[in-house]
């Protein structure tokens, strides 16, 4: 069954910025299904939970607001299996920086130019992003140089839409649920938020899971969910779980455990199965929603900070293969990112703890150390 990686890392993180103390984990399996694994110190782990999960801080956005109702995007699909032409595949690998924003040795980097500030973490969505900065932390996002703020506190949790449209947070206020989502293009807030959705219990916590590209929003609220769409917000999914949104649909699962799948969510906040998807800790799948790379179920949980290998393969499953890291070097735990439809970039690091970044491709499968600005 799926991995509710986006609960776990925010309850990990809270004892991070109250004391930098994480929790003992379950162990891992005495034997890991899959190869080598290196685990670090607790604190670097704690810095890895950063990716993911929300964190503490103060900040404002602009008070203007986009009357305009968010527009509808195709519904998810899963396309065919590419097959990648004799030519194409010869091709060498691009040894260029990255072409998308990019946090290395706390550093980010957009459009070949370094962001001033001391970064953790950034994700990414078409040509915006979010990223998460100092100590406290406080989220921010762009498109482009220039950092805007979100609105920051206890346990946020800031989702971007895979195709960068839309940025949604959840902050707590006086014991009420604020739900804010901003339109990356406009700049401004879109119209209904910031909305408050209720009472949140501290030991329930509330954060987001998911934004689609047409902009309707996810909530988790304790074990229950919330979504929101245009102006309307809504219980939902009985039975059912959703994990994050994809440029192919929602990850998605039901309580009761069994295989994760993709899912569309209609405006009555009704999902609707469209496709299947392997078990796993962490998945990322390409903007053409082709392809699919993500790391077998129990491999990143715990201490573990880095891993040699990753699993790429069409979400049709008619082409799999696996990704190794160079000689020497091991992926860090969820950086790892499609850059394009054909090529996936992440951060390794070595023995010595040095990082640098290296570009993959799934078929020939290969990775390859690369340029960073």
């Amino acid at each position: 069954m799926y991995v509710d990686i986006e609960e776990t890392l925010g309850r990990e993180l809270r004892e991070v910025a109250d004391g930098l103390h994480i929790p003992t984990m379950p162990p891992l399996p005495e034997e890991p299904p899959r190869p080598a694994r290196r685990r670090g110190p607790v604190l670097a782990a704690a810095a890895v939970v950063l990716i993911v999960a929300g964190a503490v801080g103060l900040a404002t956005i602009p008070d203007g607001r986009d009357t305009r109702p968010a527009q509808p995007s195709p519904s998810p699909s899963l396309l065919p299996s590419p097959s990648p032409s004799p030519t194409a595949a010869a091709e060498p690998i691009p040894r260029s920086a990255p072409a998308l924003p990019y946090v290395l040795d706390q550093k980010l980097y957009v459009d070949g130019d370094q962001v001033p500030g001391s970064w953790w973490s950034v994700r990414t969505g078409g040509e915006a992003w979010i990223a998460a900065e100092g100590m406290p932390i406080t989220w921010w996002w762009g498109r482009g140089l220039e950092p805007r703020e979100l609105p920051n506190g206890e346990d946020v949790t800031p989702k971007i839409s895979p195709n960068g449209r839309y940025v949604a947070v959840v902050r707590t206020e006086n014991g009420e649920g604020i739900l804010t989502v901003v339109d990356t293009r406009s700049g401004r807030n879109v119209s209904g938020t910031p909305t408050n959705f209720g009472p949140v219990q501290r030991d329930e916590g509330a954060y987001v899971v998911a934004v689609t590209d047409d902009g309707k929003v996810v909530v988790r609220q304790g074990r229950g969910y919330l979504t929101w769409s245009q102006e309307v917000v809504a219980d939902t999914l009985s039975g059912q779980m959703v994990f994050d949104a994809t440029s192919a649909g929602l990850v998605a699962g039901d309580v009761d455990g069994g295989q994760p799948y993709l899912a569309e969510i209609s405006e009555r906040a009704e999902l609707t199965r469209v496709g299947e998807l392997p078990e796993h800790d962490d998945l990322t799948v390409s903007p053409d929603g082709a392809w699919v790379a993500w790391t077998p179920i129990g491999t990143t949980g715990g201490e573990v900070t880095s891993i040699s290998s990753l699993e790429v393969g069409t979400l049709e499953g008619e082409q799999s293969a696996t990704l190794t890291a160079p000689d020497g070097w091991h992926f860090k735990v969820r950086t790892w990112v499609w850059e394009d439809d054909s090529h996936l970039v992440s951060i390794v690091t070595d023995d010595r703890g040095r990082e640098h970044m290296v570009r993959c491709r799934p078929l020939p499968a290969k990775c390859l150390l690369i340029r960073t600005d």
